[in-house]
C-alpha cells in the first residue's frame, strides 16, 4: 500500500551538509559577489514580455477559425470579415432551464440491493441494471449562445481586400483586423474589458469620411426584433433562453413566453464626423472618419436557487454596463483593459528557442501549424499553446463569474456538444490544472464559488441516493447546480466522486498560498462534508477492507463473461486515490486548524482500512479491483492513474511503490491507441511529466498539435468539436514538465522534452508560496531563480548534470545551502518571505 501523504516525509530522511565549501566566490562585472568563475549565464527575467500573437491572412471561415475575447462574464468570437464582420456573443449565466429539484425520490431504497449484487454475488449485470433503472435523473441543462452582432460595410466595396491581416495579441487581449479595399486602409480593434464590462470596437479608415456601416443583431432564440432606441445611437435585442433543450437521449428544444432566463444585448455607437441614425433593425453610420462601438449583454439570472428574471431585467443590466462605460474614451478603456489583463497574463512567460530557425516567424498561425505537422521543427508552437491556455483561462474565468465550462465561455450552438456544461469527472477539473502553477490563482476563484454551491446543493443528493450525510456530486453540473446522476448509462451517470476531486482543488490552493483564513472559511468546510459523505459510501469488502460502492471508472466499461458491457463495481482504483487523498487532506486540515479532533481520528482510521489498488499479472496497475476485461484498452480516460497526476500519491521522488505499475498501465493505454482526444493527450503529457519522461511529454504535445488543434488553436474532440479542457490541460502539462512541487520537493526541469533544447520560463508557481524562473541551454539547466512569498524551507531536486550549483541571494552573497552527501541532486535552502535566490552552475557556458 502506498504511504499516506499525511505520514510521508518529504523528502526522505537525509543528512545534509553545507554546500558553500564547494565554491570560491568571485566578483561579477558589476561588483557583486557570485558563485564561481566561469558560471553559466544566469536566468535573465525580462521586465516586459514580448506579446504572443495569433495571426491569419484571411477572415475566419467558421467557429474553429474565429478568435476569442472574454472577461469571464462576456464572451465574443470575432470572425474578421471584410464586407460583414460577425461577432458572436455569450454571457456566462445564459443557460437553458431553471432551478428546481432534480433528485429522484426513493433512490436510496435500491442501494442495498445494488451493493448485495456487487459485493456478495459479483453480479455486475444486476448492479448495472439497478443503477440504470433506479438512479437516473434529469439531464443537465445547456449553456446557450446569446446573440450575434453584425456589421456590414458597403464602404468596403465589392472587390477583394488587399494586405489583409487578422491578429489576436495575447499579451494585450486585443483583436485587430486590417486590410485595404477601394484604395482605403481599414482597421478594427476589439477587446472585452473586465473593468468596464463591455466589448469595445473601434473602426477607422485612413481616408476621411470613408467609413460607413450598418450595425444590427441576430439571435438563435425567439426574441423581439432588434430595434434602434430613442437616442438613435443604440440598438438592442432581447428574449428568453429555452426552458429545455434537445439532448442525445431524445426530446426537443422548447421555449415558453413567460419562462426561461431573459437575455439582452445592446450596442451604442459614437462616430467622429459623418452621421449616425437609426435604420431598419439597426444603426446606420455614414461618412465617418472613425466610430467606437460599445456592446453589453445582460441576463435574468440572479441565483441558482431563484427563478430567473425576464428580458426586461436583462436589458436593464445591459444598459447599466453601457452607461457605466459610455463616458470613457476608447483609448482610456483600452489602457484600463490592457493593464488589468497584463496583471495576470504577464505573471508567467515561456520562451522556447529554435537553434536553427526556419521560416516559422513569417508564417501565419494556421500555416505554421500545418508546417509543423508536416515535419518542420517549431518548438515555439508549444510555448504559444502555453500562452494561449493562460489567455483562455483569464478570458473565461474571473472573480465573480461562473467558472470556465466545457467550451470556456464561447458557444454558438443552442444544443452544444455535451451541453457545454461542467463535466466533473475530468473536464471541469482539467480546466483549472494550470491555475496555480502558472500564476493564475485568482482565476481559480470561480471554481471555488461553484464548489461551495455544490456543497449546498449536493446535500439533498447525498441523502436521496445514498441516505448519507455531507454532500456529493456526480459527473454533470450546470448553472442550476445539478448534482444528481443524469439519464443514460451508469458508466458516466453513476459516478458519485466529483466531491472529493473538487475538494482537492481547494486544498491545493491552500498549499500554494498558505492562507489560513481561506482554509478555515472556504476549503475545510467543503472538505469535511465531502469526507462525511465518503465515510458512508465506504463499505466492507469480503476481505474486511473498505471500498466505495457503487463505484464506476469514469466512462469506461468492462466486459462480462458473456461479452456484454457493464460498469458498476466496488472500489475502482480511481476511487481509492480520491478517497485516500480526501481523507488525508481533511485530517491534515483539521489538525492544522485545531478542530474536529474526533472526526479527524475517525477519518484516519477509515483511511488505514482502504483497500489498496490491485495489480495485473503483467504488473500493471488495474482500473478495477479485479482484472476485468476492458471495453477499450486504449480508452481516453486515464482515471486509474489519478494517483500519479493530478494526484501525488505515486511519487517518483518519494513513495514510488506503484510507479512502475502506473507506467505499465499508461504504456498499455498508449499501445492500444490511447490519447485519442485533445484533453486525453494533455493528461498523457502530464502523466509523462510526472514520470520524468521528457521524450513522451514532447511526443504528446506534438501529437496534440498534429491531431487535435483547430486553426484558431482551440482543442478538439473527435470529430471536430471544441473542448477547452485540452487547451488548459496541455498548459498545465507543459508547466509540469518544467517544474514540480509535490510532497515537499521542488523538482527543476523534471521532464524537459528533447525538442525544447533551449528556453527560459519565469513566473511558474510552486507549493509553499514560491515563484520560480528557469533557463536551460542544450537541454541543460543553466540558471534558476526562486522568490518566496513566505518563510519556507525548500528541498530542491536538480536535473542530472555535471557539477553542483552555486546559490546566491539577491545581493550576490552566497546563500546557506545544505546537500545530501548520498545524493548530489538534492539541496535544502531556507528562504525568508520576500527574498530572492539564484542558482547557477560553474564550468563552461553551454548556452552559446
Amino acid at each position: 500500500m502506498p504511504t499516506p501523504p499525511s505520514e510521508r516525509r518529504s523528502p526522505r530522511e537525509r543528512q545534509y551538509r553545507p554546500l558553500t565549501a564547494f565554491f570560491r566566490p568571485v566578483r561579477t562585472h558589476d561588483g557583486h559577489r557570485t558563485a564561481h568563475e566561469g558560471t553559466d549565464t544566469v536566468l535573465t527575467v525580462t521586465q516586459q514580455p514580448a506579446a504572443e500573437t495569433l495571426w491569419y491572412r484571411r477572415p475566419a471561415d467558421g467557429f474553429l477559425e474565429a478568435l476569442p475575447l472574454g472577461n469571464g462574464r462576456l464572451g465574443a468570437m470575432t470572425y474578421g470579415g471584410v464586407h460583414t464582420e460577425r461577432i458572436e456573443l455569450n454571457a456566462d449565466t445564459l443557460w437553458s432551464g431553471g432551478p428546481g429539484p432534480r433528485d429522484r425520490a426513493g433512490a436510496a431504497d435500491h442501494l442495498p440491493a445494488l451493493r448485495e449484487a456487487v459485493l456478495r454475488r459479483r453480479d455486475h449485470a444486476a448492479a448495472h441494471a439497478i443503477a440504470a433503472a433506479h438512479f437516473a435523473g434529469p439531464d443537465a441543462e445547456a449553456y446557450q449562445p446569446l446573440a450575434t452582432l453584425l456589421l456590414t460595410f458597403p464602404s468596403c466595396g465589392d472587390g477583394d481586400a488587399a494586405a489583409y491581416r487578422r491578429t489576436l495579441d495575447l499579451d494585450a487581449a486585443v483583436h485587430t483586423v486590417s486590410f485595404t479595399a477601394g484604395g482605403v486602409r481599414y482597421r478594427r480593434e476589439s477587446f472585452v474589458s473586465a473593468p468596464a464590462g463591455v466589448l469595445a470596437v473601434r473602426l477607422s479608415a485612413d481616408t476621411p469620411g470613408a467609413l460607413s456601416f450598418h450595425a444590427s443583431f441576430t439571435t438563435p432564440h425567439p426574441a423581439a426584433a432588434p430595434a434602434a432606441e430613442p437616442d438613435s445611437a443604440t440598438v438592442s435585442v432581447h428574449g428568453r433562453a429555452p426552458v429545455r433543450v434537445a439532448s442525445w437521449h431524445g426530446g426537443s428544444t422548447a421555449y415558453r413566453e413567460d419562462e426561461g432566463t431573459g437575455f439582452a444585448a445592446a450596442v451604442r455607437v459614437r462616430a467622429v464626423n459623418g452621421s449616425v441614425g437609426s435604420g431598419d433593425d439597426g444603426i446606420e453610420v455614414t461618412g465617418a472618419d472613425e466610430a467606437v462601438l460599445l456592446v453589453a449583454v445582460g441576463t435574468g439570472y440572479r441565483d441558482w436557487r431563484r427563478r430567473p428574471d425576464g428580458p426586461e431585467a436583462a436589458l436593464a443590466e445591459a444598459h447599466r454596463w453601457l452607461d457605466q462605460a459610455g463616458t470613457e474614451e476608447f483609448d482610456r478603456l483600452r489602457a484600463a483593459h490592457t493593464a488589468d489583463h497584463q496583471r495576470l497574463f504577464r505573471a508567467a512567460e515561456l520562451r522556447l528557442h529554435d537553434r536553427a530557425p526556419r521560416a516559422a516567424a513569417g508564417l501565419a498561425t494556421d500555416e505554421r501549424l500545418a508546417a509543423a505537422n508536416a515535419g518542420g521543427a517549431d518548438p515555439g508552437l508549444a510555448a504559444l499553446l502555453f500562452a494561449y491556455g493562460r489567455y483562455l483561462l483569464i478570458a473565461s474565468s474571473r472573480p465573480g463569474t461562473q467558472p470556465a465550462n466545457l467550451q470556456g465561455i464561447w458557444n454558438n450552438d443552442v444544443t452544444p456538444p455535451w451541453n457545454s456544461d461542467w463535466t466533473s469527472n475530468i473536464n471541469l477539473q482539467m480546466n483549472y490544472w494550470p491555475a496555480e502553477t502558472t500564476g493564475l490563482g485568482e482565476c481559480h476563484g470561480p471554481l471555488f464559488d461553484l464548489v461551495a454551491d455544490l456543497a449546498r446543493a449536493g446535500r439533498s443528493t447525498a441523502r436521496a441516493y445514498y441516505d448519507a450525510p455531507g454532500w456529493c456530486c456526480h459527473h454533470n453540473v450546470d448553472l442550476w447546480r445539478a448534482t444528481n446522476p443524469v439519464q443514460g448509462d451508469p458508466v458516466w451517470a453513476h459516478w458519485p466522486m466529483a466531491g472529493p476531486w473538487l475538494a482537492a482543488h481547494l486544498w491545493d490552493h491552500h498549499l500554494f498560498h498558505g492562507d489560513r483564513a481561506f482554509l478555515a472559511d472556504r476549503a475545510y468546510p467543503v472538505m469535511r462534508e465531502a469526507a462525511r459523505f465518503l465515510a458512508h459510501l465506504l463499505v466492507k469488502d469480503a476481505d474486511g477492507t473498505l471500498v466505495t460502492c457503487p463505484s464506476t471508472s469514469p466512462e469506461h466499461h468492462f466486459r462480462l463473461a458473456d461479452g456484454t458491457l457493464s460498469a458498476v463495481d466496488a472500489g475502482c482504483t480511481m476511487d481509492y486515490w480520491l478517497a485516500a487523498e480526501l481523507l488525508d487532506n481533511t485530517v491534515t486540515a483539521a489538525r492544522e486548524l485545531g478542530v474536529d479532533h474526533e472526526l479527524a481520528a475517525e477519518l484516519a482510521r477509515l483511511r488505514a482500512r482502504l483497500r489498496p489498488p490491485a495489480l495485473a499479472g503483467d504488473g500493471r496497475l488495474l482500473e478495477w479491483r479485479d482484472d476485468l476485461p476492458e471495453e477499450d484498452p486504449g480508452h481516453r480516460h486515464l482515471s486509474h492513474l489519478y494517483g500519479l497526476y493530478p494526484g501525488s500519491a505515486v511519487d517518483p521522488l518519494g513513495d514510488d511503490t506503484l510507479l512502475d505499475p502506473a507506467r505499465r498501465a499508461l504504456d498499455r493505454r498508449l499501445q492500444h491507441g490511447g490519447g485519442g482526444t485533445g484533453w486525453s493527450l494533455a493528461w498523457v503529457a502530464a502523466l509523462a511529466a510526472r514520470l520524468g519522461d521528457g521524450a513522451l511529454t514532447g511526443q504528446a504535445v506534438e501529437r496534440l498539435l498534429a491531431t487535435s488543434i483547430a486553426p484558431n488553436l482551440f482543442d478538439l474532440h473527435p470529430p471536430r468539436l471544441f473542448q477547452i479542457d485540452g487547451n488548459l490541460g496541455i498548459t498545465a502539462a507543459i508547466a509540469e514538465s518544467l517544474l514540480q512541487s509535490h510532497n515537499g520537493v521542488l523538482w527543476l526541469l523534471p521532464a524537459l522534452p528533447p525538442s525544447w533544447p533551449d528556453g527560459d520560463v519565469r513566473g511558474l508557481r510552486a507549493r509553499g508560496g514560491l515563484t520560480v524562473g528557469l533557463s536551460w541551454r542544450r537541454g541543460v539547466l543553466t540558471g534558476a531563480e526562486l522568490r518566496a512569498a513566505r518563510d519556507v524551507t525548500v528541498d530542491l531536486h536538480l536535473p542530472d548534470r555535471t557539477g553542483l550549483p552555486v546559490v546566491t541571494d539577491e545581493q550576490g552573497n552566497l546563500a546557506a545551502v545544505t546537500t545530501a552527501p548520498d545524493d548530489g541532486r538534492r539541496l535544502r535552502l531556507r528562504l525568508a518571505a520576500g527574498s530572492c535566490h539564484r542558482l547557477a552552475y560553474p564550468g563552461p557556458d553551454v548556452g552559446h
